[in-house]
């Protein structure tokens, strides 16, 4: 479960794992929303990565006439994911904000966007009922420097970019098990909230540790007792 920040995302993870996981820079999925396929910039990033393409709730209903084509292809991507999950031995790289970060309007900062706790729940049970033993880990990424999106979200192909050269940075926690964080919730719909949130704020926990490192040139020094930071490719 992760922050999105570009539709360069899964190129960055790729490039950053290639010498010290190739198997996972080669192999990892990608749940990916529709402009990574349509956007004649955005393409490019996607080529050679494993995708499932999704329509994010956020875009869901831009043209009212492509909803049902929308949702059609929603189904058969979840139940492809389903596939995969009871097949074993998969990494699902998935982002429930439903769409890129975007900077706080008052004071500018980036971070990650909220996670929709639906979709979190969606996954987890996806995982429960696949027949085999699954985890979820909370994955941080900072990388929105080398492609920003726009302030607002757009809704058609063509957005005005910037693409420049910077550092990037992405952190993987414990995993976080939901039976663990929710043993005291009071009904499901709290607990699924609870689960949620303990995703999210170890995925703020770890992007405040590669701002630190990214942002004011500290690297691997920002690291902690919970967040060991590395530059594998050196």
């Amino acid at each position: 479960m992760s922050n999105h920040q570009t539709e360069a995302d899964p190129a960055v993870i790729a490039l950053s794992l290639e010498r010290s996981n190739p198997w996972i820079s080669e192999n990892i999925v990608y749940v990916a929303g529709d402009r990574v396929l349509t956007d004649p910039l955005c393409k490019p990033f996607s080529m050679g990565r494993n995708l499932l393409c999704v329509y994010s709730k956020k875009h869901m209903n831009d043209f009212p006439e492509l909803i049902e084509m929308k949702r059609r292809a929603n189904t058969r991507s979840l139940k492809e994911m389903a596939l995969l999950l009871r097949g074993g031995s998969h990494i699902i790289w998935i982002a429930p904000s439903g769409g890129r970060d975007r900077p706080d309007p008052l004071t500018g900062e980036w971070h990650p966007a909220p996670f929709d706790a639906s979709a979190v729940d969606n996954m987890r049970r996806l995982l429960e009922h696949s027949g085999v033993p699954g985890h979820i880990y909370p994955l941080s990424l900072l990388c929105y420097e080398i492609m920003p999106p726009p302030q607002q979200i757009e809704k058609e192909i063509g957005e005005q970019r910037v693409i420049s050269f910077h550092g990037v940075g992405l952190s993987v926690a414990e995993e976080i098990k939901y039976g663990d964080v929710t043993a005291q919730s009071r009904n499901a719909d709290e607990a699924r909230g609870i689960f949620s949130e303990a995703l999210y704020n170890s995925v703020v926990d770890q992007y405040n540790v590669l701002k630190s490192a990214i942002f004011r040139d500290r690297g691997a020094v920002s690291s902690n007792p919970a967040i060991s930071l590395s530059q594998p490719w050196r």
